[in-house]
């Protein structure tokens, strides 16, 4: 490994689990540091989940930095910087990536203003021919453009959560090796203050960021048939997603379209609700987890790809799956699903 050419990815967890996101982003790291020859490491800022070692060794990192502060159990982008910015100028990576979420998005521009370091945000690509090369949308996504960086130390940048698609379930099982680094930073004079949490609603959280989705396509029917399906999703908690047909009706707004020309989706557990499954709209859902295709067609193309095939009028299944979820919940009975992690080999 050349000097200097070491990859570092921030982590982030949620509920005391390591984001999916995040688990992607070191996929990604471990293909740049393999093209780089270099190594590639983890970089988390709190306590983290007890199988945080392994999880970032099988999906490709070498080793762990576990930055440990008391002011760290709280998402404070402030602090996380007076805590990152010193251990980045003591080691200086060659590159430092993040996801483009409301922490990546806040703690890398503060980290590079303050060592004075290139920073390229939101983007969908990175690689590395004569210098660091980052694909990033502009003009509302209808172009793209590469931006190149020559730096010889540090470069920084923040990738879009639409690029951070989960790859297959990795084989190796070998932990990262971990230094555990204890942090005196004041933690005086901030000017964040963090006063609560509130949950994202389901109904309104952007669909890439969905742990269950249900998407629903022309086989659904007339628009007043939308009402059941966003019914049973209410009672499992699910965003509503849709074929490139159902926004060009304007049954669905365009930030809810999935596909080659909407968004790419990786739920644990994706609904598809009357789609026959077009290339254009699979391509959207290649990284899901465990999928569940309800069609009437028994040749519809979508049960060639899905998990689970459910031959059948869509709006009655959905109707008599959301009267069976009633049922469970007034008798007390708490029914969460819990979809593989991945799709059965």
């Amino acid at each position: 490994m050349g000097k200097g050419k070491d990859i570092w990815v921030v982590l982030e967890a949620d509920g005391g689990k390591l984001k999916r996101l995040s688990l992607s982003l070191v996929e990604e790291g471990r293909r740049l540091a393999d093209k780089l020859c270099g190594s590639l490491t983890a970089v988390f800022l709190g306590e983290g989940p007890d199988d945080l070692a392994l999880l970032a060794g099988r999906h490709g990192a070498d080793r762990l930095y576990l930055v440990r502060h008391p002011a760290l159990t709280d998402e404070r982008p402030e602090m996380y910087e007076r805590v990152l910015t010193p251990l980045v100028e003591k080691k200086r990576p060659y590159l430092l990536m993040a996801a483009a979420t409301p922490i990546g998005s806040d703690l890398l521009p503060r980290v590079s203003a303050r060592i004075k370091a290139p920073l390229v945000t939101n983007c969908i690509e990175v690689g590395f021919d004569d210098g660091l090369e980052f694909v990033k949308p502009v003009q509302n996504g209808r172009l793209h453009a590469t931006v190149v960086c020559k730096a010889t130390e540090t470069t920084m940048v923040t990738v879009l959560p639409d690029a951070l698609t989960p790859g297959a379930v990795p084989s190796r099982e070998r932990a990262a090796e971990t230094t555990n680094i204890e942090s005196c930073v004041d933690t005086k004079g901030l000017s964040v203050r963090k006063t609560g949490f509130i949950k994202a609603d389901h109904r309104t959280i952007d669909i890439s960021d969905a742990e269950t989705v249900v998407a629903v396509g022309r086989g659904m029917g007339p628009e007043k048939n939308l009402a059941g399906i966003m019914e049973f999703a209410d009672r499992i908690g699910a965003a509503i997603g849709g074929t490139r047909p159902m926004i060009d009706a304007a049954i669905l707004p365009y930030e809810r379209q999935i596909g080659q020309t909407g968004k790419r989706v990786a739920p644990r557990l994706l609904f598809l609700c009357g789609i026959s499954g077009a290339m254009e709209f699979l391509k959207g859902i290649d990284k899901a987890g465990t999928t569940v295709a309800i069609n009437s067609d028994p040749d519809a193309p979508v049960f060639r790809t899905a998990d689970v095939g459910i031959l059948g009028d869509v709006n009655e299944v959905v109707s008599r799956a959301s009267s069976w979820i009633c049922r469970q919940k007034s008798r007390n009975s708490t029914w969460v699903p819990e979809p593989d992690r991945g799709p059965s080999s």
